[in-house]
């Protein structure tokens, strides 16, 4: 098996673990006192049930700011959503900008649940998934005003051909929105390594990859705290609740929770280990150039 496959023999189990189902995703809704035939995206994100971005919903916004700081999508633009897992995110942007949002992930799970909750949600006028390879994806270049890639890039071992692809299939002045943790990865996130891959490059390296695809890095905006704080409070949440009432993950998926969320709290409340936004642009003069 090759390294490629291995890897996305991994994160298809890992991942598979972590994703609820649509019928427990429907279950807690109807948990919560709602009408599961008037479901709106808000009533999933906000609840965490489509999110597994760090940080979930509440980052959502945090990054969605720091973006419009430079540039909002605009109901005439299409934003990429690299590893759009269940498409929480993709449907906040629509909700918050009113764009369009093309979703891809490398595993079939997560795109075929992605479709169906924009379905349930009603947006599947402005939602579209596809499983794809990010470092090779089968887009026009310049096609997309936006691509956002929230905490995928840690997982994917060819960097150059990431960011490549992303230079190449955003148009001119377009923004590369993504937020992800800096390497080295300390010894705490070894039981995680081992279930998934973790390529964290430091954040100079990072820089590197991304300005050697043609991009220019405009900020840069630490997280951490955020993030931490987000994962203590569920990890309390986890620690109070039974398996039965405090995910809709069933026991190993609980399991597994539990696991990453110790993980990243440990790595987290060290000095090494941080997560933060990085925003950059295709230069929009014609200076475009891979490196």
């Amino acid at each position: 098996m090759s390294g490629t496959a291995a890897d996305t023999l991994r994160l298809t189990n890992f991942y598979a673990a972590l994703s609820p189902s649509l019928d427990s995703i429907l279950t807690t809704l109807r948990g919560a006192g709602l009408d599961t035939d008037r479901v709106t995206a808000k009533d999933l994100y906000q609840r965490d049930l489509d999110c597994h971005n760090l940080g979930m919903h509440a980052m959502l916004g945090v990054v969605a700011d720091w973006a419009a700081q430079h540039s909002a999508p605009t109901p005439n633009d299409t934003v990429l959503d690299i590893g759009c897992g269940l498409g929480g995110p993709g449907r906040f942007l629509v909700d918050r900008f009113g764009c369009a949002v093309v979703g891809i992930d490398l595993l079939p799970l997560r795109t075929e649940r992605a479709q169906a909750l924009s379905d349930l949600t009603g947006m599947a006028d402005r939602t579209s998934y596809r499983v794809a390879d990010a470092t090779h994806m089968e887009f026009d270049d310049g096609v997309f005003t936006q691509a956002w890639m929230l905490d995928v890039s840690i997982h994917i071992r060819a960097k150059q051909a990431l960011f490549a692809e992303i230079a190449r299939v955003l148009r001119p002045g377009g923004l590369l929105v993504m937020h992800d943790q800096t390497g080295p990865l300390p010894r705490a996130m070894q039981p995680l390594k081992r279930q998934a891959p973790y390529v964290a490059p430091s954040l100079p390296q990072l820089v590197r990859h991304v300005e050697g695809a043609g991009l220019r890095m405009l900020t840069w905006h630490d997280t951490t705290p955020r993030v931490l704080e987000y994962f203590v409070g569920i990890q309390a949440m986890l620690t109070q609740a039974s398996r039965e009432v405090s995910t809709a993950l069933g026991p190993s998926g609980h399991d597994r929770s539990a696991a990453l969320l110790a993980a990243y709290i440990e790595t987290l409340g060290n000095p090494g280990g941080r997560t933060g936004i990085l925003i950059a642009s295709r230069p929009g003069d014609g200076t475009f150039a891979p490196g």
